[in-house]
């Protein structure tokens, strides 16, 4: 008999796991947004992960689908073999095999160019599109700071003996 846990297990790797449990010439099955398409004779299609960037690689005639039916923005899962590339983001490709579109963008155009590195937009546009503007790796990474320094504050406060507490922020008068 199997017992029901209420958690299903996941079928797709995430970058760490790639990069600690998996060896070359492995078949997987990973997830993400499509950062950027760049197609250059053999194209490459990055995706957006919790972890950072992963490059897939598409090549025409080992792939069971058409490169013009993904779109930037767009949540795909892709099963393919990984590759090591010390050129690519985390020294790891995967060469893509099949792929399963999630979700597309409604628009075709995003409101910010998030896959570039620096934004270039005004605070009002970003504060706006603030949900589209954390996507971008280089916005994220100031959150990513600011972790690591509470983090660190925290860690040496609790080292001290410190006890933390949450007080209430919404009062009524």
């Amino acid at each position: 008999m199997e017992y029901l846990t209420g958690v299903k297990p996941k079928e797709t790797k995430e970058i760490s796991e790639l990069l600690e449990q998996t060896e070359a010439g492995t078949k997987v099955k990973v997830n993400g947004a499509v950062h950027t398409i760049r197609d250059m004779g053999t194209a490459f299609v990055i995706l957006r992960k919790r972890e950072g960037l992963l490059q897939c690689v598409y090549e025409e005639g080992s792939a069971d689908f058409e490169l013009k039916d993904m779109k930037e923005a767009a949540t795909v899962e892709v099963e393919g073999v990984v590759e090591e590339n010390e050129k690519a983001p985390n020294g790891i490709e995967i060469r893509m095999e099949s792929v399963k579109i999630l979700s597309e963008p409604e628009d075709e155009m995003m409101p910010l160019a998030i896959s570039k590195w620096k934004l270039n937009t005004s605070l009002e546009a970003n504060l706006n599109n603030r949900s589209i503007a954390l996507r971008n790796i280089r916005e994220r990474a100031k959150f990513k700071i600011q972790e690591g320094i509470v983090k660190g504050f925290r860690d040496f406060l609790y080292e001290q003996g410190f006890t933390e507490i949450h007080t209430p922020k919404i009062g009524a008068k």
